[in-house]
């Protein structure tokens, strides 16, 4: 087929993939000027008999224009073309230039709890589009989402609309295919897995990718609880209660006790992002009561934010940040609100880290308790004029050093660099260098990796 005109107009350029129902190609329009790319399925019934024929010419007619409907969404292909030739069927579809999701989910990398709602709000957007023309995807899985690269939105490819229509194709005259499962092993639900998908068999696709982001470990690795049969995970990603609700809920067993509607995700999600947002700018109370003394303030039952000065406490917020991404203001204003005393604070903390990073963890939070070694002074002292050294930088975050962040920070993590560089400038505002590269160094997992990215943009 290389080099083939299909329909007078669309040059085979590249074979990109084999399967019973015929191939899917990349290929050129030579109507178009420039020659751009497009996507071409190639469908081939297994019988040539008029009636069958006549059946799946209807069925596939049906199914182009629920795709033609669907190329409304801007994060949908667009179907460009659709037509018969030698009784085959071929699809055209827009290409989308850029790289699959699977590449941005790294083994034992997870990622912020903040890219996982970003990843959940997008995503639930088409998935509540598609949903309201009555088409159920039936393959969410990260090989079928693309960063487009000229935008960084996430795009939502080969729809299961078609593969009903190759299951049917492949269907021998007289036996039904309505059974056959369409989907992909680990991010497919029970109850698609027997033929049987319902819109919510999409959100519990895109809930599995949400916990592959979170823990770093892919669907074929998750725990199953004994008991219930449900996906255990939360032990294995640092995460919120909320949002730990929210993708369990996604997961769920059974589909009626899942969320309905990828409509009912959002709103719970843009919930809890209001009440982060919230938490996150409520200001901190650390006025101290005017008779009490500091030796009295911890035994007379003050707000446990008294345990540490105004000072520490944001510098114990900046060094979890590195270790647990946006999710650490929240974090902290949980677990002092327990904690009897700084100690205690330290090793509640640590116990939402890995082993190694508990360790890490401890050692850059020396400096809180009591009696401080010289070397712990010397520490605080060191870091104490980095930071003044930082806040003195000019407000001035120049296009070769954002190339730079984004040439360091892509080493690290990959293609979603970019994305996360262009994003960080226009939410942060006006920003120090400083404050920049922390930004970008809490999208990076691996504390060691992040600290190493700091010492090489700020030295």
């Amino acid at each position: 087929m290389l080099g083939q005109l299909l329909d007078g107009r669309y040059q085979v350029l590249q074979v990109l993939g084999k399967g019973g129902f015929g191939q899917t190609y990349i290929a050129q329009d030579t109507h178009r000027p420039g020659f751009p790319k497009c996507v071409v399925k190639h469908l081939k019934p297994v019988t040539r008999n008029p009636e069958f024929l006549e059946t799946a010419r209807r069925l596939f007619t049906s199914e182009a224009e629920t795709l033609e409907q669907l190329g409304n969404h801007d994060q949908i292909p667009r179907l460009l073309a659709y037509f018969e030739d030698n009784q085959e069927f071929f699809l055209v579809q827009e290409f989308i230039e850029g790289h699959t999701l699977k590449a941005e989910l790294f083994p034992n990398q997870p990622w912020t709890e903040d890219q996982v709602i970003q990843l959940l709000q997008e995503m639930l957007d088409i998935l509540q589009f598609i949903h309201s023309r009555n088409v159920i995807h039936r393959d969410i899985k990260p090989d079928n989402i693309i960063r487009r690269q000229q935008d960084g939105k996430l795009v939502l490819i080969d729809f299961g609309a078609v593969k009903q229509v190759q299951t049917q194709l492949l269907t021998v005259p007289g036996h039904t295919g309505a059974t056959i499962a369409i989907g992909t092993p680990g991010y497919m639900s029970t109850e698609q897995g027997q033929g049987k998908p319902r819109p919510n068999s999409d959100i519990y696709s895109l809930g599995i990718i949400g916990i592959q982001s979170l823990t770093g470990l892919h669907p074929i690795n998750f725990e199953e609880d004994p008991d219930t049969g449900e996906i255990s995970w939360q032990h294995q990603a640092n995460v919120s209660s909320e949002l730990a609700s929210v993708l369990s809920k996604m997961v769920l067993h059974h589909f009626k006790q899942r969320y309905q509607s990828a409509a009912e995700v959002l709103r719970v999600l843009k919930h809890l992002d209001t009440k982060v947002e919230a938490q996150s700018l409520q200001p901190l109370s650390f006025t101290q009561p005017p008779q009490a003394s500091l030796s009295q303030q911890n035994s007379i039952g003050y707000p446990p934010s008294f345990i540490l000065s105004p000072e520490n406490y944001s510098r114990l917020e900046t060094i979890l940040l590195q270790f647990v991404g946006p999710v650490a203001s929240r974090l902290l204003r949980q677990v002092a609100a327990s904690a009897p005393n700084c100690e205690e604070l330290i090793s509640q903390l640590a116990l939402h880290l890995r082993g190694n990073q508990q360790i890490d963890f401890k050692k850059k939070t020396m400096f809180l308790l009591d009696k401080p070694t010289l070397l712990q002074k010397l520490t605080v002292k060191s870091e104490i004029k980095s930071n003044n050294l930082s806040s003195q930088e000019p407000q001035v975050i120049s296009d070769s050093f954002v190339r730079q962040c984004e040439r360091e920070l892509t080493d690290l993590i990959g293609p979603i660099a970019t994305f996360l560089v262009q994003k960080a400038l226009r939410s942060s505002g006006q920003v120090s260098r400083a404050e920049f590269v922390k930004i970008l160094a809490s999208q990076i997992p691996e504390t060691q990796k992040a600290l190493q990215f700091q010492q090489r943009l700020l030295s």
